[in-house]
């Protein structure tokens, strides 16, 4: 099955700070970095038995994709990595969140609100078209935060729309603005 997608269109994010005492760190190259991004992605995006060839296939490979500048990490008030997501601008324009996520200890502390305002406020300093995501039903969470940031469902066929209908229904909303 086709995850869902969601489109936002060109416009200056709100800004949102990270919580206190947090920090992004862009990627250099680092082994540790690998790991702890493994180990983030573990909870919710990637099987948990995946090793570093997740890592290359996801990042190192994904086209258009340079770590450095389009990889990022949240560090906790004590140093500890708990959240990264990648923003891509690709050969056409547009623009695409990549694997978003955080650790569940750190959900909830507003950790993937203002991780999303950098990441979307890097785009639109790239002067991309549009960005989009795409994400799964289950991950409510995410969905919400991505609501909150500007973006619409993309309900493109019937399936579509049923699938938007009920995510939307279990989130308690009436309508894709988070209203």
């Amino acid at each position: 099955m086709d995850q869902l997608k969601l489109i936002r269109p060109p416009k200056p994010p709100k800004e949102i700070p990270l919580p206190e005492g947090c920090r992004y760190e862009f990627y250099s190259g680092g082994r540790d970095q690998t790991e702890d991004w493994l180990n983030i992605c573990k909870e919710g995006l990637i099987d948990p038995g995946s090793g570093e060839e997740v890592f290359r296939d996801a990042i190192l490979c994904y086209p258009d994709l340079v770590p450095e500048k389009d990889l990022i990490f949240v560090l906790s008030p004590e140093g500890k990595r708990v959240a990264t997501v990648a923003f891509v601008k690709h050969k056409d324009g547009s623009g695409y969140l990549h694997m978003v996520c955080c650790l569940k200890e750190y959900r909830g502390k507003g950790i993937g609100d203002a991780m999303n305002s950098f990441a979307l406020a890097q785009l639109y300093g790239r002067d991309v078209s549009y960005t989009y995501l795409t994400t799964d039903d289950f991950r409510l969470g995410a969905i919400k935060i991505y609501l909150r940031a500007g973006f619409v469902p993309c309900e493109d066929t019937p399936e579509m729309k049923e699938r938007w209908a009920k995510v939307l229904s279990r989130l308690e909303m009436t309508d894709p603005a988070g209203n």
